[in-house]
């Protein structure tokens, strides 16, 4: 556990709390907002679904529940890290999904901002397109001899990420020849199976392996992202530890007392109950905002799916949305509050930001400026996001609040656990699978038919005829 966390008083002082207060019928009336006796009614589902989610934690069936605790996995990583710091002034994660989001993501909240290639630490490119004038920009900007290339695919079967190793497969073996061009390169991909490990075994490449088990959009902390995390000089072990503190709290069989499991409700009856097929996740800090990025894929990816209801299929599942306030109240914010009553926002409110710029007592004459005096930049952030919250209510708009004391590695940890909690809970809810994407699966196989990969002939065929049935004269 990290230093500062040891003791339960500083483990509370720093804990993330819940508040479902503003998604109450109390706050926001009965038509828009849940009611205890609507709460009491979904418990047994969710003692049944927590209930669940440990039993297949102890049987081994979810690892990404164990990463907190995976203790010799992270001395590893950190060793990693050390060995490649000396010639990794610039780290470049080729993938796309959660294979780089999560890296992205923790870089964006935790590391230091701005460049850091040759000041002692690494600098964190993460691409995760297949745009060319992406790629040509970073190739062109970095420094070969200093750079390395993580190249993240679990099966070698990702078109977007294989094209990318290529292309820089062949710059490499252009500049450094057939022997040291693979200095430059870590692969992480199955430690058994799959194209990319057939490629690693042929030439010899260094490889980590991608945990067996942990789906793309459940990956965060695992090593593919605390790599990268630690050559940024981010508090893993810290991450880690204020992941293990939320397991503990999300093991709970009381859904009261189980932070993820009243998320996890109160969603899911603001869906079903209520109309609310839109989940906005609006952090009041910059920081914070890679974080909405991230969820956005958990909860799609997690609960887009359709389930069996009396014998028929139907589509479940909320949009989600990210925001950012304050910033988003000025371009968002009205549609949230006079557009379709068809959306929860889940704010995330940060107690204590870390800087603290106070606004100079200038102009006390003028009204509209005046007032200002005296507060600090981060309580006015707050005061903004209370307003938000009250504007919306009066206008029966449900809101959620996740209050974060600040932005810290121990408090970061603790969120991403909830939330992928969370989003495995209210998977069981809607009773779909949240560890697997079938509609993705379904573009990757006509993507391949498209493109000519042998073997899916059927898929192509099936793009001619539906590129065959558009007709000229929606042309303009």
């Amino acid at each position: 556990m990290a230093k500062g966390f040891r003791g339960k008083r500083k483990r509370d002082d720093a804990a993330v709390r819940v508040d479902l207060n503003g998604a109450t019928d109390a706050l926001v009336g009965a038509e828009a907002g849940i009611s205890q006796a609507e709460l009491d009614g979904l418990r047994p589902r969710l003692e049944s679904a927590i209930a669940a989610l440990q039993a297949e934690r102890e049987q081994g069936l979810r690892p990404f529940l164990e990463l907190p605790f995976q203790r010799d996995d992270l001395a590893e990583t950190l060793a990693l890290a050390e060995r490649l710091r000396p010639t990794a002034d610039w780290f470049v994660m080729l993938g796309v999904g959660g294979s780089a989001l999560g890296a992205r993501t923790l870089a964006g909240m935790l590391g230091e901002r701005g460049p850091r290639a040759g000041a002692g630490r690494s600098e964190l490119i993460v691409v995760d397109n297949i745009d060319p004038s992406t790629l040509s920009a970073v190739l062109e900007r970095i420094d070969l001899r200093r750079a390395i290339f993580n190249v993240v695919t679990r099966s070698g079967e990702t078109a977007e990420t294989m094209a990318q190793f290529l292309v820089v497969r062949e710059l490499l073996l252009r500049e450094f020849g057939a022997v040291d061009y693979t200095k430059h390169l870590l692969i992480t991909t199955d430690a058994d199976s799959g194209s990319m490990r057939q490629i690693v075994n042929d030439e010899g490449f260094f490889a980590t392996a991608y945990p067996s088990g942990v789906p793309g959009h459940f990956s965060i902390l695992t090593a593919v992202h605390l790599l990268p995390a630690a050559l940024l000089d981010i508090d893993v072990e810290g991450l880690l530890s204020g992941a293990a503190a939320m397991a503990e709290r999300c093991a709970a069989p009381d859904p009261d007392a189980n932070p993820a499991a009243r998320l996890a409700g109160a969603r899911y009856l603001l869906d079903t109950l209520h109309g609310v097929q839109v989940a906005v996740l609006m952090p009041y800090s910059d920081r914070l905002a890679p974080l909405a990025e991230w969820w956005r894929q958990l909860w799609a990816e997690s609960l887009g799916k359709r389930a069996e209801r009396d014998g028929a299929q139907i589509a479940v599942g909320q949009t989600p949305v990210p925001a950012l306030g304050a910033t988003d109240q000025h371009s968002q914010l009205q549609l949230y509050l006079d557009g379709p009553a068809d959306k929860v926002i889940t704010f995330l409110r940060v107690e204590d930001h870390g800087a603290r710029l106070e606004i100079p007592r200038s102009y006390p004459d003028i009204d509209d400026v005046g007032y200002l005096g005296g507060h600090s930049l981060g309580e006015l952030l707050n005061i903004e996001q209370r307003a938000t919250e009250l504007a919306l209510a009066k206008r029966s708009r449900p809101t959620i609040t996740i209050e974060v004391p600040e932005v810290s590695p121990f408090c970061v940890g603790q969120l991403l656990y909830l939330l992928e909690v969370e989003a495995a809970l209210t998977a069981a809810l809607y009773g779909v699978d949240p560890y697997r994407q079938p509609g993705v699966d379904e573009v990757k196989r006509l993507a391949c038919g498209l493109g000519g990969k042998p073997g899916f002939e059927d898929e192509r065929r099936e793009m001619e005829r539906w590129l065959g049935a558009k007709q000229m004269r929606y042309l303009t």
